[in-house]
């Protein structure tokens, strides 16, 4: 799976640039002496080469997953994290006490004012802006209005609307910012537990591939030994 990805990666690459063999014999190296499986002889299970790769992709599939889900956990904790945890801080529990990025120290953030704008990301789920719930509210009356004026929705368009970062205010209500500060708690979840994640997976990828056929020949030898019991018996 991760060798199908790289290789459709590096054939992405081979086509925009005309020439990628360096890189292509350097994932060819990596593969063949890290995440290669050498099949063995087998007496009593019939496992071809191919059963072994489709084996072998799926646990590096399983380990790229949980490479994936570190990161993502590190990036909400630690990146999205602080500005909700700044908002606990200040205590921007209700409309009247929401604050700018400015106020908050979140001004310059990209991250932050990215999340913040498509409005319906993680923070979206979590913070609220003022001015939009607001225009929604406005949205919605207007809605009602044309409604009663027309007998039905139909033609309705609703106009766009898109947060001015410099200006908005936000907050978290109050019956929520508890299950807020539990879900972005940082506790356990910095950078350095993010690469210690990343480099067991990626050690446990490796040692699966060496051992797997090891692993495969240990459950032959059993199958053998219970096959030669079961002669004696009979």
């Amino acid at each position: 799976m991760i060798g199908r990805y790289i290789n459709h990666i590096i054939g992405g690459f081979k086509a925009w640039s005309g020439e990628m063999s360096l890189w292509e014999e350097l994932w060819a190296y990596l593969e063949g002496k890290y995440f290669s499986v050498d099949l063995g002889r087998y007496e009593h299970i019939n496992v071809g080469s191919g059963s072994l790769i489709t084996l072998r992709n799926v646990i590096l599939g399983i380990c790229a997953g949980i490479i994936i889900a570190s990161i993502m956990a590190a990036y909400d904790k630690n990146m999205l994290g602080k500005f909700v945890r700044k908002i606990i801080k200040e205590e921007c529990f209700w409309p009247d006490k929401a604050k700018t990025l400015e106020e908050l120290g979140f001004e310059k953030n990209y991250f932050i004012m990215s999340s913040l704008r498509r409005g319906n990301g993680i923070l979206g789920k979590v913070v609220k802006c003022v001015e939009r719930e607001e225009k929604e509210i406005e949205a919605l009356h207007m809605r009602q209005e044309y409604i009663e004026a027309t007998g039905s929705e139909k033609g309705f368009v609703q106009e766009k609307y898109e947060v001015d970062l410099n200006t908005a205010h936000f907050y978290i209500p109050d019956d929520e910012h508890y299950a807020a500060d539990i879900r972005f708690d940082n506790k356990g979840s910095g950078w350095r537990a993010f690469l210690l994640v990343i480099i067991v997976t990626l050690i446990i990828a490796v040692l699966v591939c060496f051992l797997l056929p090891d692993m495969i020949q240990l459950v032959d030898n059993m199958i053998d030994i219970l096959k030669g019991d079961g002669n004696v018996v009979g």
